[in-house]
């Protein structure tokens, strides 16, 4: 008796930043208020240091982009689903086996929220790009969080045979252009966070050791999403 291939939920999964956002969240004069600190004693400079440290630390912990950013995922090869493999003697199965829930046919973005994807490139053996033309063969899910592009009933995955990295997935992620765009929790966070920087510096003390005691972690975990 032959048996289906297993499904596989998880896989090696790179992401790359390529294009940073263009402003901060909580600009310098902020700060320097929230500190009571004027621009001489702690200058424009070192108060954007401290806030895109700030900034980075809880993007990268949680996942979650502020500002607009551009990043491109890389996987090897798309969802492991069932469709069409049936192993030997089978005679009957429910709907669900015709057609796979979303999440088997889904590829899921690991920053989030999902503003939109520019492009999708599947990669032959020999390192060849070919193009995908996304609106014909994806849905974007930008309300889900993370958000995800789900392979539209009627299409079929598009062909990509590169060992490594034969999928690339180029996307933007973010609330907005600008600061107001962003939540006012995550922008406190973030401020909170750059002021227990600049209170700590010298004492060795990073972004771990105040991201509780600052109050940041309390503001930021109603946008996080716990991971299994």
């Amino acid at each position: 008796m032959s048996l289906r291939t297993p499904i596989q939920w998880t896989q090696y999964r790179g992401n790359v930043l390529t294009t940073a956002p263009t402003v901060e969240p909580v600009t310098a004069a902020e700060l320097q208020t929230f500190l009571k600190e004027t621009s001489t004693g702690l200058p424009d400079a070192e108060a954007e240091a401290f806030i895109s440290q700030a900034r980075q630390w809880i993007e990268d912990l949680t996942g979650i982009s502020m500002i607009n950013q551009s990043w491109t995922m890389t996987i090897d090869q798309w969802p492991q689903a069932q469709n069409g493999m049936w192993w030997s003697g089978v005679r009957q199965g429910s709907i669900t086996e015709l057609y796979d829930p979303a999440n088997l046919n889904s590829v899921f973005i690991p920053r989030y929220p999902l503003s939109s994807v520019t492009t999708v490139t599947t990669y032959s053996e020999d390192g060849t790009g070919t193009a995908v033309v996304v609106a014909d063969t994806f849905d974007i899910d930008t309300q889900q969080r993370p958000g995800r592009i789900t392979l539209k009933r009627g299409t079929t995955w598009p062909v990509a045979l590169k060992a490594n990295n034969a999928i690339a997935i180029e996307y933007v992620s973010g609330y907005g252009t600008n600061s107001t765009a962003v939540p006012f929790p995550l922008v406190r966070g973030v401020l909170q966070l750059a002021a227990a920087l600049y209170a700590s510096r010298g004492d060795g003390c990073g972004c771990g050791d105040v991201y509780k005691t600052s109050g940041a972690e309390g503001l930021v975990s109603i946008y996080s999403v716990a991971r299994i």
